[in-house]
């Protein structure tokens, strides 16, 4: 588990945002294809001081990406699957990492605590694809000990997190220091 430390994203310093960058993030987190124009409408500022605002908010890392939230159902992706992974005590992890990464229907690999060291999910298009990925490709890796496999049998929370979280946590926009 120690050789993971280096491979986990450090987290970054919080940053104190006002209401109108909150807003705006609001926004975006409902259509990500707002222009610039109709989000100066939203918070009552002109479009030019948006761009501003949004180029800060891009500098400073808030904003990572623009994007498209994907029905992967539609595309014949409809089985997700979590895996807890242990691994080999004492190995190289690097080469274990770098397998992972290769891995195109490897949606999250996150590292964790208790009997596991790895939780990974997994997007795949049948049970076929399954068998495939565990014997051809994870079980290839190399320090990987163990796998359980844990089919999802659908989401009980929508997963627009983004938006839930920035329009219901209390706290979340504190005033900007003046």
């Amino acid at each position: 588990m120690a050789a993971l430390v280096g491979a986990v994203e450090r987290p970054h310093e919080p940053i104190t945002l006002d209401e109108t960058d909150m807003a705006l993030l609001r926004a975006l987190a409902g259509d990500s294809r707002l222009s610039q124009r109709a989000l100066a409408r939203e918070v009552n500022m002109s479009a030019p001081a948006v761009a501003e605002r949004l180029a800060r908010l891009e500098r400073l890392g808030v904003i990572k990406h623009y994007g498209i939230e994907v029905d992967w159902d539609r595309l014949g992706f409809d089985v997700v699957v979590y895996m807890p992974i242990t691994l080999e005590a004492g190995g190289d992890l690097e080469p274990t990492i770098a397998a992972f990464r290769q891995i195109p229907e490897l949606e999250e690999l996150t590292v964790i605590t208790g009997q596991y060291d790895l939780l990974a999910r997994f997007r795949l298009s049948n049970h076929g694809h399954l068998r495939e990925l565990l014997l051809d490709r994870l079980w290839q890796i190399p320090n990987v000990l163990r796998i359980e496999t844990m089919l999802s049998l659908g989401n009980l929370i929508p997963t627009t997190y983004t938006a839930r979280i920035l329009g219901a946590t209390p706290g979340l926009a504190e005033p900007a220091a003046e």
